[in-house]
């Protein structure tokens, strides 16, 4: 009996979380934007915005698409709409100032 796992469709992306304290991803396209509350990643599926504490950037290799993060992961969540993001960002920002 073999354990072969098969993913059928291109692109892959694959999340792994360990303990909320580390997460790797693969199918990673690009990093938008990152500081030590939130990451904003875009994926082969969708940009995916992870948030949390004391965040770091512990791998990036962009030949393979793949990220490792750091730090006390709170939330993660898929985007559908990268505008949306950006305008409850700026939506935040104002009602903080």
């Amino acid at each position: 009996m073999e354990n072969n796992v098969h993913f059928d469709h291109a692109p892959f992306h694959h999340v792994y979380l360990k303990d909320r304290k580390t997460v790797e991803l693969t199918g990673v396209k690009k990093i938008e934007s990152f500081d030590s509350l939130e990451f904003l990643i875009e994926t082969s599926l969708g940009f995916l915005n992870i948030i949390g504490n004391e965040l770091a950037l512990a791998r990036y290799d962009q030949e393979k698409g793949e990220v490792g993060i750091r730090g006390n992961i709170e939330s993660m969540s898929y985007v559908s709409n990268k505008k949306k993001m950006v305008q409850k960002e700026k939506m935040l920002g104002k009602l903080l100032k």
